[in-house]
């Protein structure tokens, strides 16, 4: 195989290599693809043995890492199976203690040998006589007489409903130090019976297991015993308080929380604070769908805390794990599939990790962009801080927690958002969208013909231009929002005119706005009255329409994702590929050219929904004629309006 493909809008041959298919869910990819960066053959071809040299080594290193991704995803079953047993046992303590009288069992048959094999055995209506079967004693306690004590121990305490498994646990804990895996097969492959999926086969792997179920065990905490029941069964010289010395790093999660002793509000599982959230602060659907998918992961990885339980530790940590998180990773499918989200993010880090040490050959793996983690971290801050605001007391743990990468002004950031050049807004203005296109397909609209195509494609890179808006207040405009002043008698005087304006309250259905400051009246400028607007919502009107725009909202509830995405598809067809120019360009775009036509900071910032630097440039709404005269004198000029609205007029389309 070449591994050479060749792009149709590129000159240079493209490297292309697929992903093996025990490798993708890794990898997170079907194929790595590079460009070799050269027409020259030769060159080409220097750099592609490279490129296959380089992830041949690198398939080798994945596919030993996932030796150990098996032994993590058998813990993980085990872990599983061991809650599935405590469903059908009706509790945890009863699950551990029917697996310490097993093991313990079989464990004192190994002591006794074939000292009894071969006696009389009672069947019913006759003796039989067993044959002889050499049991291989299971090293744990090897002297007869402490044999002798551990049994008189286990009759006198196990089996009475009151400290059931405390004597057995002490024999898991010796086979744990002992590291005794083999002999205990038998104990530890009852766990396949109760989850199937759990495969001992290879040494590594069934000792990662059984080490994992002995340390269950022996670490268990047992709800119906008596407090300090160490204590009371040791000597009085000796009496103290047991506490688990095993370190934190080798003990098998429980997604299960531990019991809290909060109170109140504090004592809320994180998702029932999430529910709390939503109904006291009302967000829209977005961030309800984002605050719900950081909940979620948060719980994969922590378990369902209390609030007042969780630490900044834990969210530092939190913020750590989510940034490893390959793009596109589905919580649910991980689930369904048997795995973890902690698994996920092992995998993935190994694979930066044979990234970085093979020379950082190839593109980088893929991990969650840093503007993801921060809606992720800023959703536990939010939920978080709401608790603590309504009990008046303690700090939000989770506030002002910094994301590598993440930085709202433009030289923090990696790829900033650049506002277009007046060169890039004459080729918007210019293209098919505006002037005749071929068709109404996404691809058709970047190619030159008859048809002119009025709707939000269209509409929203024109606000964009004459007012900068975001482009969720765009999608989410009712019919009803909209409205036309008189303002000869509105506002009296010597006022001629009459305007289109938008009230944007972010309190209709399915409708919210950013902050305060995001509630507005914003004027429609008069060259869009001009290319047909208020002909546009009439006929929407009309129709029995309800919103401005035909757009349905994604599973989340975001009525503008699929939008966005058509917007900056346009947007590199005709203008630029480059990454730091979206539609969001055009906000930043317009900051700039209101400042060239001397329109005051406030009224910029009234029409963009941009909250006040000072105090008192916050109080009360900038009035419907200040937008309407200084829209008036907008410096627009670098777009052809005649050539637009004799294109709008004369279409075919």
């Amino acid at each position: 195989m070449s591994h050479s493909v060749k792009r149709t809008n590129s000159k240079n041959e493209q490297f292309r290599l697929v992903v093996p298919a025990d490798l993708r869910e890794v990898v997170g990819k079907t194929a790595w693809t590079e460009s070799l960066g050269t027409t020259d053959p030769v060159v080409a071809a220097k750099k592609r043995g490279t490129l296959i040299a380089h992830y041949k080594a690198l398939i080798l290193k994945l596919r030993e890492s996932n030796g150990r991704q098996a032994e993590v995803e058998a813990v993980t079953l085990l872990v599983g199976s061991f809650t599935r047993l405590a469903t059908l046992r009706g509790s945890m303590d009863a699950a551990v203690a029917q697996q310490l009288n097993l093991l313990a069992n079989f464990v004192c048959d190994s002591w006794r040998g074939s000292e009894e094999a071969g006696q009389p055995q009672w069947w019913g209506d006759w003796i039989v006589h067993e044959p002889a079967t050499v049991i291989e004693v299971v090293p744990s306690i090897d002297a007869e007489p402490e044999r002798d004590l551990f049994r008189l121990r286990a009759e006198i305490l196990e089996g009475r409903g009151i400290a059931d498994g405390l004597v057995y646990q002490e024999l898991a804990t010796i086979l744990l130090r002992r590291r005794v895996f083999r002999p205990i097969w038998f104990a530890v492959s009852y766990m396949c019976s109760i989850e199937p999926r759990l495969n001992l086969d290879g040494d590594a792997v069934y000792d990662v297991v059984a080490e994992a179920y002995l340390r269950q065990l022996a670490e268990h905490r047992f709800a119906k015993w008596p407090s300090n029941i160490h204590a009371a069964l040791a000597p009085p010289s000796q009496a103290v308080t047991w506490e688990p010395s095993v370190p934190e790093s080798l003990r098998v999660q429980s997604k299960t929380a531990k019991p809290t002793q909060h109170q109140g509000l504090l004592a809320m599982p994180l998702s029932e604070a999430c529910r709390y959230w939503q109904e006291q602060r009302r967000p829209g659907a977005s961030a309800i769908a984002e605050a719900k998918r950081s909940v979620a992961r948060f719980v994969a990885l922590f378990g369902d805390m209390a609030v007042g339980d969780i630490t900044r530790d834990q969210v530092i940590e939190f913020r750590n794990l989510v940034s490893d998180i390959p793009p596109q990773t589905e919580l649910a499918q991980i689930l369904a599939a048997g795995r973890t989200l902690r698994l996920v993010i092992d995998a993935a880090r190994e694979a930066r990790r044979v990234w970085e040490q093979g020379g950082r050959l190839g593109p980088a793996p893929d991990r969650l962009a840093p503007g993801s983690v921060k809606k992720d971290v800023g959703a536990i801050s939010s939920i978080l801080g709401k608790v603590q605001s309504d009990i008046g007391q303690g700090v939000n743990v989770a506030a002002n927690i910094e994301i590598a990468g993440y930085s709202k002004t433009r030289k923090g950031q990696k790829r900033p958002r650049l506002p277009f050049t007046s060169a890039m807004m004459q080729t918007l203005f210019d293209s098919p969208l505006f002037t005749g296109c071929l068709g109404k397909g996404d691809a058709a609209r970047a190619k030159p013909g008859p048809h002119i195509y009025q709707d939000e494609l269209y509409w929203c890179l024109l606000f964009g231009v004459v007012g900068g808006p975001r482009l969720g207040e765009i999608g989410q405009i009712a019919l009803s929002d909209i409205h036309e002043c008189d303002l000869r008698r509105t506002y009296g005087g010597d006022v001629e005119g009459r305007c289109t304006y938008v009230h944007i309250t972010g309190t209709g259905e399915d409708q919210h706005v950013k902050n305060e400051a995001s509630e507005r009246y914003v004027v429609i400028h008069q060259r869009l009255i001009e290319l047909g607007f208020d002909a546009y919502v009439a006929r929407r009107r009309t129709a029995g329409n309800v919103r401005l725009f035909d757009l349905e909202p994604d599973r989340g509830g975001n009525f503008v994702k699929e939008l966005s995405r058509r917007l900056n598809r346009y947007l590199d067809r005709v203008v630029t590929d480059d990454p730091r120019y979206v539609f969001h360009s055009t906000r930043h775009e317009f900051t700039d050219r209101a400042d060239l036509s001397q329109m005051p900071t406030r009224v910029a910032n009234s029409i963009k929904g941009h909250a006040n630097a000072t105090e008192g440039e916050k109080y009360g709404l900038v009035s419907i004629l200040h937008q309407y005269f200084h829209l008036a004198n907008l410096k627009v000029g670098f777009i052809d309006w005649p050539r637009l609205i004799a294109a709008a007029q004369g279409s075919a389309g």
